[in-house]
């Protein structure tokens, strides 16, 4: 569906307000759309991301929900850390909730955020009236799972740049795919440099990977209380037949939970945002 730049310019005339929290000494950010006495919908970013991706996207839900997006630290404005991971991003969404005095939400995870949601609902079952995974990777079948190890690729050099517009010019998604709204592209990028004495640089860390802890999920992912959905793009990068028919097996989840975008890639709510809204709001009602 074609999306235009007025539509998106309407989008964001709804704005945020960014709160902050002290994590052990780490300080998150996160932004908060809508009447906070509403209904939670909590959406989580993927790797080297952050909260403004969902600048276009959670105003299209607050007619029913209060809508929080988290900075996971490391990305966006939260602070970096020493050590990263899916344990201490979970108590990163916990703390959030808390402070947003949430007994439970709704969840969306994109991407990276599908494995630490999967484990965050485990840890903390209540906190999940039901979790969205989208274009996610949880598990993978055990003859593949040697060629999803490799996360030292996704160490990345940080690039210093002399201003702002040719930061933004550089910017690119991981994985790399053709942009068919450019605009959206660049309100993504205008949010995702700082300036530094040096110039300007990408805000997420770019040493992530160099310490990140993860965990085989499959028996996490088959025992979680919670419902599960599945929203991925039809022409996802890393979203293959292979990979979707494990996941609904061992995940499983029927196919009245599994939804696929027509002409989305990876980045599918960048892609077709209207009809990536119009399919969360389906399965959010059921």
């Amino acid at each position: 569906m074609s999306v235009s730049s007025e539509w998106f310019e309407e989008a964001i005339k709804e704005t945020s307000e960014s709160k902050t929290l002290d994590l052990e000494g780490i300080r998150i950010n996160y932004l908060v759309w809508g009447d906070e006495s509403k209904p939670g919908l909590f959406l989580i970013h993927g790797y080297s991301a952050h909260a403004h991706w969902w600048d276009f996207i959670a105003p299209s839900f607050l007619e029913d929900y209060c809508v929080v997006a988290i900075d996971l630290s490391g990305m966006g404005d939260s602070e970096h850390r020493q050590i990263y991971s899916q344990t201490l991003y979970g108590e990163e969404i916990k703390a959030v909730c808390d402070d947003m005095n949430w007994d439970s939400a709704d969840f969306l995870a994109h991407s990276m955020a599908g494995p630490i949601s999967v484990k965050a609902a485990s840890t903390y079952p209540e906190l999940f009236k039901s979790l969205f995974l989208l274009d996610s990777i949880i598990i993978v079948p055990p003859d593949k799972a040697r060629s999803f190890s490799g996360r030292g690729s996704m160490v990345r050099t940080d690039f210093v740049y002399e201003d702002l517009e040719s930061a933004v010019e550089s910017f690119r998604l991981i994985p790399p795919q053709p942009s068919r709204h450019d605009f959206l592209l660049k309100h993504i990028a205008l949010n995702s440099f700082k300036e530094t004495e040096a110039g300007w640089m990408l805000k997420s860390d770019g040493l992530i990977m160099k310490t990140y802890q993860y965990e085989d999920l499959t028996d996490t992912f088959m025992n979680l209380k919670c419902p599960i959905y599945l929203v991925y793009g039809l022409m996802s990068q890393i979203f293959s037949q292979e990979i979707l028919d494990y996941t609904k097996y061992v995940g499983n989840l029927s196919e009245e939970a599994v939804i696929g975008i027509p002409g989305a890639m990876h980045h599918l709510f960048i892609d077709e945002p209207i009809v990536f809204v119009e399919e969360i709001k389906k399965l959010l009602k059921k």
